[in-house]
């Protein structure tokens, strides 16, 4: 059985993983990849992980220590998903 602490501990894991994916992206852009199918992917489930971030923290409350590291590890994600998609443009 998946306990809560368990939950949020695979979310922070999976908030962190989605942060390191821009950098993959742009090393696969500069050897000349075609990754627009899999930024399509990404961009989806980024949008995900925000929405199960959200989540969470409406469960942990404000009381919980646990919210601000989901908080902020979903601010990270999407300040660095939102930074590397601006880029692109």
């Amino acid at each position: 059985m998946i306990t809560a602490d368990d939950a949020t501990t695979r979310l922070l894991k999976e908030l962190s993983d989605a942060k390191a994916w821009p950098e993959l992206f742009k090393r696969k852009l500069d050897s000349g990849t075609d990754v627009s199918d899999e930024i399509g992917k990404a961009d989806e489930k980024i949008e995900g992980l925000k929405r199960r971030a959200e989540k969470a923290i409406k469960r942990l409350g404000c009381v919980s220590p646990e919210t601000r590291s989901v908080y902020h590890g979903m601010a990270d994600m999407l300040i660095s998903w939102q930074t590397f998609k601006d880029n692109l443009e």
